[in-house]
């Protein structure tokens, strides 16, 4: 059975929560609270291989690379 899940009220900007709703429409999500989690989701991932010592690295089709900075 799924975890349960908790009510939560967030504030936030106008530009976040814009930025929010256009991650909606494209990952064709159900929910802002969908795209959120998906978000906690991914940084909890990055951050988790970052601390353990690997590098995350983005690379255009031209084949130049980005290092992501994560962690601070």
């Amino acid at each position: 059975m799924g975890e349960r899940k908790k009510p939560m009220n967030l504030a936030m900007s106008e530009r976040t929560r814009s930025k929010i709703e256009a991650l909606k429409e494209r990952l064709d999500s159900d929910s802002l609270s969908e795209v959120i989690r998906r978000s906690v989701e991914l940084l909890e991932i990055l951050s988790d291989r970052q601390s353990n010592g690997d590098t995350i690295v983005l690379r255009t089709p031209e084949g130049k690379e980005t290092e992501v900075i994560i962690l601070r």
